[in-house]
């Protein structure tokens, strides 16, 4: 290598790098003698004003090559560094899972660089403070860390809700603009560059939207981090943006950004004509369904909810004694010694197997009991001799219809959704899931739970046994002296698993570590159960648990061991001490989102409770067109929500998930519906 010299520099954010020393490359080799903390990241150049190499040096001998032969001099090997491995470990992960890595790596700046650098953004501040609480103390002190915290109070300044920051910034003619001065009836503040290719991509979208709804008083303020503005009004020409620019021409060092917590482009921020922020990076087709919503009276609907759906009559006595099941026989199948299932682990359900002439391997999938709810439950593993692909037909009893378009997993964890009963698979020697939803038997489900969040005392209760003596567990947070409590149920029915999504999101915002949670922890008791029927999901059954009779029709007579478990462990902790059940809330699934409530007309400890916090989660979200049904009408309680709401005065209902639902909706209106209960209850 000829004679030059190699910089070293500090990094925080990818925008600052300050050099801290400097080394002459003499035949070949070179050194750094500054002390310097370690491990950390650091940048390595040959030229003071480029773009460095990022490497974790770490404690003892780091030996760096470079390439004399690239005229870049880029990095070729690091050796001597755990750090730099850990750090390629994790970029060597197809679907890099940030949570498992910390929890893997808890005391390493490896951890606390990667969440601060590549999760900031992609995390809400609830779920960036449970990943921190993951790490250890000197982590968690850690400078990325301090910078992170910077980032999520920043952040919680601008959710859902909050005003949106004032901006003044030249436009393409030099003149101060601001954007409060620029409003519309709506407003899409949206940040973007000319150098950033998934915000050209995006602008024909914005185009579109704002060519359809300009017109209905729609506009957009578009703050950009270009560089050079040249650039910048070349690309406002040639994409056709005709509605208000402005920018710093500072890059990444944009005030404005900083003030919005905009650590990715593209990104948006929709507020309404007095600047408060309704909905958040709002792109592609949901930008045109929010807007349709927003200026035509919500006529679209938004997350494949149907607006149209009537949901169930209210529930009607049905026998809760124990009756026999029809088991499903356990192993591995085939018919050909070609292709082979196995139904041989929880949640899996297949019932019989064939192959017919033309090649179509037929599945018989069948009910544990009969007549029952139509909602069919299978699951399956198959895999074969040699890469190849099968058709597959699942076949139903009569009068059943399919319910649930086949999930297919090749992990166990990772899902995608495939269509119809009847459908082409490759496999291949490597096992394939085939599931009607995400397969989430009850281990998965606890392990979850008692991981949520780290920072949050949990206490697990055995309350009782199921039918085959598996634990019913209760998992108990909050202050364990308050007499206000609340209830939160799920899983009462095998398959309903958006419904548990659901549960899930709703749960870790109430044990998560926001301001507004925590004040609410200090206040409240809460009784977490989140299998109510373990048996029933890990045998695979349709509806009911191992006795044959659904859960959610026993809250009257108790005959079965799970609900007389609950039964009991509420009057203890209730009754017997003295507490108030102010809410609770049992989370299923069915064909589209719906609540079902108590007749508003009966006797209510605060009256209008419910329908107020729906309203308000209406409101958070543009849109949104809640389904609201009154199921408990007075009499007997089959039903888990009635039984505490007539036994213990709480506010209670069903929160029902349709199958179909988007993932993202579900998840984002189950944080709104936390968010919202918790203000409602904290004022209480």
């Amino acid at each position: 290598m000829a004679m030059c010299l190699l910089f070293i520099c500090n990094v925080l954010k990818i925008k600052y790098v300050t050099v801290i020393d400097s080394a002459l490359v003499k035949k070949g080799s070179f050194s750094f003698r500054k002390q310097l903390p370690l491990p950390d990241l650091y940048g390595i150049s040959t030229q003071r004003d480029v773009i460095p190499n990022y490497v974790f040096l770490d404690v003892g001998d780091n030996k760096l090559t470079i390439d004399a032969k690239d005229d870049n001099r880029q990095l070729l090997s690091l050796s001597g560094s755990k750090s730099q491995l850990l750090f390629e470990e994790y970029r060597a992960q197809r679907k890099p899972d940030i949570r498992a890595f910390i929890q893997k790596y808890p005391d390493n700046i490896v951890s606390s660089y990667l969440l601060y650098r590549e999760w900031s953004y992609r995390l809400s501040p609830d779920e960036l403070e449970a990943h921190i609480a993951l790490l250890s103390g000197p982590q968690q002190q850690s400078r990325y860390i301090q910078e992170l915290r910077k980032i999520i109070a920043v952040t919680r300044q601008v959710s859902i809700g909050k005003k949106a920051p004032a901006i003044v910034a030249n436009d393409t003619a030099g003149k101060p603009q601001a954007l409060y001065d620029h409003l519309g009836k709506y407003t899409l503040i949206d940040f973007w560059a000319s150098w950033c290719p998934p915000c050209r991509k995006e602008n024909p979208n914005i185009v579109a939207n704002y060519q359809k709804y300009k017109g209905q008083g729609f506009e957009i303020y578009a703050v950009s981090l270009d560089k050079k503005k040249e650039a910048w009004l070349k690309g406002i020409a040639d994409d056709q943006l005709t509605w208000q620019h402005v920018s710093e021409l500072n890059y990444w060092n944009s005030e404005i950004a900083a003030a919005y917590a905009v650590r990715a482009i593209p990104a948006n921020f929709l507020v309404d004509d007095k600047g408060t922020i309704i909905a958040k990076n709002v792109r592609g087709e949901e930008l045109g369904k929010v807007l349709d919503s927003l200026f035509n009276q919500g006529k679209t609907e938004i997350g494949g909810l149907k607006k149209d759906f009537k949901g169930q009559n209210p529930i009607s006595y049905e026998s809760t004694q124990s009756q026999a099941i029809s088991q499903q026989e356990r192993g591995t199948f085939t018919v050909d010694q070609r292709v082979f299932f196995s139904n041989d682990y929880d949640g899996a359900r297949l019932n019989g197997l064939t192959k017919s002439s033309d090649g179509i391997y037929h599945l018989q999938v069948a009910p544990e009991r009969a007549p029952i709810n139509p909602s069919p439950w299978y699951g399956f593993q198959v895999w074969s001799a040699r890469d190849t692909t099968i058709k597959i037909q699942l076949d139903y009893p009569d009068g059943v219809r399919h319910r649930y378009d086949p999930k297919v997993s090749t992990d166990g964890t990772n899902w995608n959704k495939l269509s119809g009963a009847s459908f082409d698979l490759p496999i291949s020697s490597k096992r394939t899931w085939i599931s009607a939803q995400a397969n989430i038997p009850s281990k998965a489900v606890y392990s979850w739970i008692e991981q949520v969040n780290p920072a949050v005392q949990i206490q697990k209760q055995e309350v009782g046994k199921t039918a085959l003596g598996k634990p019913v567990n209760v998992y108990v947070a909050g202050n364990p002296q308050s007499k206000k409590a609340i209830a939160v149920l799920g899983r009462q029915h095998p398959p309903e698993i958006t419904g548990h999504y659901a549960y899930a999101s709703f749960v870790e915002y109430l044990l998560g570590n926001s301001e507004d949670a925590k004040r609410f922890r200090e206040k409240y008791r809460i009784y977490l159960t989140p299998i109510v029927n373990p048996d029933g999901v890990d045998l695979g059954h349709w509806r009911a648990n191992a006795n044959g009779v659904d859960l959610n029709r026993d809250w009257a007579e108790f005959n079965q061991p799970e609900t007389v478990a609950l039964r009991d462990y509420f009057k203890r902790e209730i009754e017997q001490q003295g507490r108030e059940l102010y809410f609770a809330i049992d989370f299923h699934s069915t064909g589209s989102d719906i609540y079902y409530t108590v007749d508003p007309a009966l006797p209510s400890r605060f009256p209008g409770f419910v329908s107020n916090w729906i309203s308000t989660v209406k409101q958070a979200i543009p849109g949104y067109e809640p389904l609201v049904k009154p199921l408990y009408l007075g009499g007997p309680t089959y039903t888990a929500y009635s039984y505490l709401y007539k036994t213990y005065q709480a506010e209670a209902l069903v929160y029902e998930i349709g199958d179909n639902t988007d993932a993202d909706f579900i998840q984002r209106k189950a944080r709104i519906s936390a968010q919202k209960l918790i203000e409602k209850l904290n004022e209480s």
